[in-house]
């Protein structure tokens, strides 16, 4: 189990102690004795108790949002792990500028599926999911380094169409893996133009036409001797007028090829450009 996913386990049994006792025990005392109990050699450098102290000073202001988003369920008819689910996760989506939002709402629903009902997970997900909306509209917590996104890139999936179908341009990465291509975007590159730009520096093709966005994808990179971050991938539907493919001469590349529609899903190593495969088939009507 991840380290802070353990520590926001501890908050929620402790919270759901002090919540249960309608906040008459100390809430040190229970939080001492659930680390003693679940996870006595576990040290999260203060990581749990700060969220509960957190959560509990803002206990009002949290119960105001989650009332204000599932407005069929007041706030005491919700059961107390949902509602604590809840709390940890309003709070660190909305007021902790530290903690990434998919990061937030991914780990509450994962809290609600292993201590709540059946329909736990999907609750949480609606109410936070809601939130999360809200917030993208008002231009909340859009920052990406708040976010924990050190670099953001684009690419595509690159398509051309003949009289016998489609093709799709694939490119094998370092790993001998087939995905789609994309780059760093550049300081005052927009996302789009670099994606067109690496699509023809790693592939070669030059007459590629943006037919809109499909979507962003997130990875974690791993680099000798740094720190893994984490990067955002966004991802548009190209069409290329032209099919000449030229391998570059790097080592972060070693093939890139043609494959009908038939093959080019199947070809695909990873789920998240399969995703977005899926999307561009959708986009151009073939699915």
């Amino acid at each position: 189990m991840a380290n802070r996913h353990l520590a926001r386990t501890i908050a929620l049994q402790t919270l759901f102690e002090w919540d249960f006792t309608a906040g008459k025990k100390d809430i040190k005392k229970i939080f001492n004795y659930t680390k003693e109990e679940f996870a006595p050699d576990f040290d999260d450098q203060g990581f749990s108790f700060a969220l509960i102290k957190n959560v509990t000073a803002k206990q009002k202001e949290l119960d105001n949002i989650i009332a204000s988003f599932a407005p069929d369920w007041p706030i005491d008819q919700i059961t107390i792990t949902d509602r604590n689910v809840l709390r940890i996760g309003v709070y660190e989506l909305k007021l902790d500028p530290d903690i990434p939002p998919k990061v937030a709402i991914n780990e509450s629903i994962e809290l609600a599926k292993a201590f709540g009902g059946d329909s736990s997970g999907k609750f949480v997900n609606g109410v936070l999911g809601s939130i999360y909306k809200e917030m993208i509209k008002n231009g909340e917590k859009q920052d990406l380094s708040s976010q924990g996104i050190r670099e953001v890139s684009a690419g595509g999936m690159v398509y051309r169409k003949e009289d016998d179908g489609y093709y799709f341009a694939l490119i094998l990465d370092a790993y001998d893996k087939w995905t789609f291509s994309k780059g760093k975007v550049e300081k005052d590159e927009k996302e789009e133009d670099a994606a067109l730009r690496e699509l023809t520096e790693e592939t070669g093709l030059k007459k590629l036409t943006s037919k809109g966005y499909l979507g962003e994808t997130e990875v974690k990179v791993h680099k000798p001797n740094e720190k893994p971050y984490r990067k955002l991938i966004k991802y548009f539907l190209v069409e290329a007028k032209d099919k000449k493919l030229i391998v570059p001469n790097v080592t972060e590349l070693k093939d890139v090829k043609w494959f009908p529609l038939k093959d080019a899903f199947d070809r695909l190593d990873y789920d998240n450009a399969k995703d977005i495969f899926n999307i561009g088939l959708e986009k151009l009507g073939l699915k």
